[in-house]
């Protein structure tokens, strides 16, 4: 096991954004994710089931309608949860990660993030202490967080699908800045197409990032990049 110097202890939550934000929250909704709260002062809502957050992002400037117009619905920002967000930006800055910054508004907390994959930002989330960012950035609506559970309660992993040759470079993005190790390498070959999988983990075992490059420009894969 790699040393974990980021910090690291799972995902915080994931944001998405698309152009039909009522689709977007059904579809939460019938997985069983709740409205549970609302952005103080931005179009952003909080849903949430067990300790899973999903946000979705209907602003309609900044990072995540650039996002949206680029690649329609999409997750346009994950997070990660760390002990000490300003020493893990210093040490992920040091390590060759792009800072990104973005506007804050009054009272709201100012959460360190960098460059992701595509254009991505991925935030740097302190660990839950007396409070979480949720209660200083966000209303609560009074909905509980599994008023509509079917019975979700992590998030362990979240997949990339790269382009062609990018598949090293995304896996030793996340070796260099984050510490991560691949734990498994498949090549798979279908009857008319093949993809090439890396499955990558960070040193707190929550968190894993499968990476797929497709073997061909016919697959799925290669569908979902160019769309």
């Amino acid at each position: 096991m790699t040393e974990n110097f980021m910090g690291l202890d799972g995902f915080e939550f994931v944001e998405f954004t698309g152009p039909d934000p009522a689709a977007l929250a059904a579809l939460f909704e019938a997985m069983g994710f709740t409205h549970v709260a609302t952005h103080r002062s931005k179009d952003v809502r909080r849903y949430a089931q067990g300790g899973i957050n999903f946000l979705l992002n209907m602003d309609t400037a900044g990072q995540a309608a650039e996002f949206r117009n680029a690649h329609g619905p999409s997750a346009n920002a994950m997070a990660f949860r760390v002990q000490d967000a300003g020493r893990a930006l210093t040490i992920a800055t040091e390590r060759g990660a792009t800072p990104v910054t973005g506007p804050v508004g009054p009272m709201e907390l100012n959460i360190p993030a960098i460059e992701g994959i595509g254009g991505s930002n991925l935030y740097l989330v302190d660990q839950a202490g007396e409070h979480e960012i949720y209660d200083i950035d966000f209303r609560p609506t009074g909905a509980g967080v599994d008023d509509r559970s079917v019975g979700l309660h992590t998030l362990d992993h979240l997949t990339h699908n790269v382009n062609r040759g990018r598949m090293s470079h995304w896996a030793e993005f996340y070796e260099r800045i984050f510490g991560f190790r691949q734990i498994r390498y498949f090549d798979i070959e279908g009857q008319s197409t093949g993809l090439f999988s890396k499955a990558m983990t960070a040193p707190d075992d929550k968190i894993r990032i499968p990476l797929n490059e497709s073997q061909d420009e016919h697959s799925q894969i290669e569908e979902f990049l160019r769309a």
